[in-house]
């Protein structure tokens, strides 16, 4: 069982950082011109009640991909992007949660928050949110 969990929890973050890659790649989100303009400080935070396993794969300062276990909500990562880095993005998967929890994912730029992107389990206890792409 416990050999089962870590195969599925892998193949969820090869397949997020395959999606989040692509979804970098084909980017077309941008900065809407606040007064935060030029800020590199991105925070991504998940909130929620998801009792299940949760995978974050997200772009990584220098612009390469990692994949990062979420062991308790809630939780938060701040990253400050290299200059060289166009884009960045969070996706978040799960599994071994009950029908209907939930979570929320948000990005903050510069302090102020971008997006709120919500996510519900499904019946079997499944859940995948994948926030909008930040451009800088």
């Amino acid at each position: 069982m416990v050999q089962t969990v870590k195969l599925m929890k892998n193949r969820l973050a090869m397949y997020g950082l395959v999606w989040v890659l692509a979804m970098v790649a084909m980017a077309c989100s941008s900065d809407d011109g606040d007064d935060n303009a030029g800020s590199r400080e991105v925070k991504f935070e998940v909130t929620g009640n998801f009792t299940g396993q949760l995978n974050a794969v997200l772009i990584t300062a220098s612009g390469g991909g990692t994949s990062e276990s979420i062991n308790a909500l809630p939780w938060s990562k701040t990253i400050t992007y290299e200059s060289n880095v166009p884009t960045t993005q969070i996706s978040i998967a799960g599994a071994g949660g009950d029908p209907g929890e939930t979570i929320t994912v948000k990005v903050i730029v510069g302090g102020k928050e971008k997006s709120s992107t919500p996510g519900t389990a499904t019946n079997s206890g499944t859940i995948a949110v994948a926030a909008p792409s930040y451009a800088f």
